[in-house]
């Protein structure tokens, strides 16, 4: 829950003080723009009622494949059931008209009656409540659908006088009942088949490869501060904590067991991975369901620490009270609820019977980890640039990570990798192994070497292309709980950048102090002799704090001994500069392409990055998978060094290539207020032509707030001592907008 950043501190000129830092995330790129499915307890009309299948043990789950229920809904399908409710029946089961109303406070007869009172003719006022009815009421608002017996009394008021025939002489309802017909249609959503294979009823863990380390198989569970559509679960305060995510298993059949059976729950855990660690005051509980009294019960709990390891837990049902039918379990996660913070990963959770208190292993030869690309130094480069490589330049040897949690060794059968192209088979090439067993108890990296042959398809001609390769693990030794993990998948992309990071952030990456540079080394291979870039894909990652709005220009060096040497190109022109913001684009995967405003070439070995016109932090996607720690530079004001920090950057150099006419597709935004500075250059006076705004910010090139001026009070200044220069003017609206304008201060 507190949260404690590390930062390096560099004196520079003027006793500035800057820095460099990692910070965790806001968000999760992977799972932005998901739909939430509802949840059943707050209802609408016509709603979805998912129902949930029972299950039989064993119960195991490594999460290296989706056994997560879907929430998906297909009107056609006919598995979808509907039904309509009612608000109100009558005690015997028949529905009430629609045209009968009722009130929760008695109604009343009133009779009027002329009496002579000491010689006088008097009116008398005779009210008597009207007899009460009892009904069922439906609530319709919730489901289950709520029924309840209430005594009501009709909507309506009688009026009769003594002196007429009527009897009575009108009647009358009130405007507002409180109880009336309603109707609600339901649609009932029965399990497809392929959801009876699935485990998990909510999907608020994010599944992944990125945040685990050294896990015992492929993919875990990862429970952070994000519900599952990727954002925070609370927005009202940085300190907000409380439940976050929840893994809850479908209902399980234990009704026919006994305590003899011997069932036992494991799983194993790790405290942050490469995620953000939780705080002791943190925790991930584990929670059983009781049908028979319809609740949770507290089993286990951690609390937060700072260990790389996994840890392993054990539990025995031991108590009858847990063998029913509809028996389920629960893991839940306590911490910040505004960001990707307090991390717990769960992997390899299995409910079985007939285990025992030794049975602690899970008898398997797994893949742990997927492979980040296939091709040498990059995981993605221009497919233009692939097919001029020199061949000995496509031989990677590619190592795919496994574990052997057996205590027995694994007897290593024929493996390979498969090369697939739109789903047709290209290549297969065999493993050739070193040693015929994998130890027990023991990690063991399969080194792939396709050879100094191994080339991708050239003869494609498509702009953009991508290759599917799968690796496969065998052996025939035995038991084997899972076989779903000995196979994985890798997609290999070729478009039109070039890329060290594997597409996601598991940090954010940033540089405070005004004018502060940051620049990421590339290298064109040989065979690629030149090319030119359009622009610079960045993926920015914002934490608490909202940069949209500080500037910055785009930087290209060219190399000098291995570090940024001279300027190539730089939007920091003072005849026409550009000015860029770090855009939170919630696309796949998070990226934004920043077009130059010039195509430029380049040659060898460069370095993309940016030049700060504030002292804020910029924070870009930071890749913690991957390292390229000697290809990251940064300059506070003495000198580019490398990073204290291991990992990628989330920025890529983006060439010129036949799909820039489509790819360049402008999209329609609202017309905007646009807002007038003159003169511009300005001399001594500066008039902001523009009506309904608030107020005005004026900042210098290095970040410095100039001018703060509250509106209507003025629209015109005095900028006879402002130095010659580049200004950004920031204009808010009343109607909460911003307009940014460049001003020109030139005497």
């Amino acid at each position: 829950m507190k949260k404690l950043f590390y930062f390096i501190f560099i004196l520079i000129p003027f006793l500035a003080i800057s820095q460099e830092g990692l910070q965790p995330l806001k968000y999760n790129y992977s799972l932005l723009n998901s739909v939430k499915h509802a949840e059943n307890k707050s209802i609408n009309n016509n709603d979805y009622i998912f129902l949930i299948d029972t299950i039989n043990l064993p119960v195991i789950d490594d999460f290296s494949t989706n056994k997560f229920k879907s929430y998906k809904v297909d009107t056609l399908h006919n598995n979808i059931l509907d039904s309509i409710w009612y608000s109100l029946y009558y005690l015997n089961g028949v529905l009430i008209p629609d045209s009968i109303t009722y009130m929760f406070s008695p109604t009343y007869s009133y009779t009027y009656d002329s009496v002579n009172i000491n010689g006088l003719d008097t009116l008398f006022i005779i009210n008597v409540p009207n007899e009460p009815d009892t009904i069922l009421v439906y609530n319709l608002d919730f489901y289950p659908v709520q029924m309840d017996t209430v005594v009501v009394w009709p909507n309506i008021n009688y009026v009769d006088s003594t002196w007429t025939l009527l009897n009575p002489d009108f009647s009358y309802s009130d405007n507002e009942p409180n109880y009336f017909q309603d109707s609600l249609q339901l649609f009932f959503v029965e399990p497809s088949l392929s959801d009876l294979s699935k485990i998990w009823i909510d999907n608020d863990v994010y599944v992944n490869d990125n945040f685990p380390i050294n896990p015992w198989t492929i993919g875990v569970a990862t429970f952070d501060g994000l519900d599952e559509t990727g954002y925070p679960y609370d927005w009202s305060s940085p300190t907000a904590v409380g439940w976050s995510d929840e893994l809850t298993s479908k209902p399980i059949f234990l009704e026919q067991n006994n305590l003899s059976d011997s069932i036992y729950l494991s799983f194993f855990y790790q405290a942050g991975g490469l995620g953000e660690v939780p705080d002791p005051g943190d925790s991930l509980v584990l929670e059983f369901y009781l049908p028979s009294i319809n609740s949770w019960h507290h089993i286990w709990s951690t609390s937060g620490f700072i260990s790389d390891d996994w840890f392993y837990k054990h539990i025995k049902l031991d108590s009858s009270v847990f063998l029913q039918d509809g028996f389920q379990f629960r893991f839940r996660s306590y911490g910040s609820l505004n960001g990707n913070l307090d991390h717990w990963n769960l992997d390899y959770v299995f409910l079985d019977e007939n285990r025992s208190i030794i049975d602690t292993l899970m008898n398997d030869w797994a893949i742990t980890k997927p492979p980040y690309s296939v091709i040498n130094n990059y995981t993605s480069i221009p497919w233009k640039h692939y097919k001029q490589l020199l061949t000995n330049e496509n031989v990677k040897n590619i190592i795919i990570p496994t574990y052997n949690s057996s205590n027995n060794p694994k007897l290593i059968q024929p493996c390979s990798m498969d090369v697939i192209y739109n789903g047709n088979f290209q290549n297969n090439y065999p493993y050739f192994a070193s040693v015929l067993n994998v130890p027990p108890l023991s990690n063991f990296d399969m080194l792939f070497t396709p050879g100094v042959n191994f080339q991708f398809d050239t003869t494609i001609t498509d702009t953009f292309v991508s290759f599917d390769v799968r690796f496969n693990i065998s052996t025939n030794t035995t038991p084997e709980r899972l076989s779903v993990n000995d196979t994985i998948y890798h997609k290999q992309v070729f478009e039109n950048y070039y890329s060290y990071d594997d597409g996601s952030a598991e940090a954010a990456y940033g540089l405070v102090g005004s004018g502060a540079e940051l620049a990421y080394r590339f290298a064109l291979p040989s065979g690629v002799n030149q090319d030119t870039i359009r622009a610079v894909k960045i993926h920015f990652s914002p934490t608490v704090n909202d940069v949209s709005d500080d500037p910055f220009f785009i930087q290209i060096w060219e190399n000098d001994m291995g570090a940024p040497g001279n300027l190539i190109y730089t939007t920091d022109d003072i005849n026409l500069p550009e000015l860029y913001y770090p855009e939170y684009n919630l696309g796949i995967n998070g990226f934004y392409d920043y077009l130059l405003p010039s195509h430029i070439p380049v040659s060898d070995t460069f370095y993309i990055g940016w030049k700060q016109s504030s002292a804020s932090r910029l924070n870009i996607g930071f890749d913690k998978n991957i390292n390229r720690q000697n290809d990251i530079f940064y300059n506070l004001g003495s000198g580019f060094q490398n990073t204290i920090f291991e990992g990628a950057l989330m920025m890529r150099p983006v060439f010129i290539s036949d799909m820039d006419n489509l790819l360049h597709v402008p999209f329609l935004q609202k017309e905007k207020v646009d807002v007038n500075l003159y003169p511009n250059p300005a001399n001594n006076w500066l008039t902001v032509d523009i009506s309904d705004y608030s107020h005005i910010e004026i900042y210098d090139m290095w970040g410095k707030m100039i001018l703060n001026s509250k509106f209507p009070n003025a629209n015109r200044f005095n900028t006879s001592n402002w130095n010659n220069g580049i200004y950004l003017v920031n204009i808010f609206l009343e109607s909460g907008e911003s307009i940014r304008k460049k001003l020109i201060i030139q005497h």
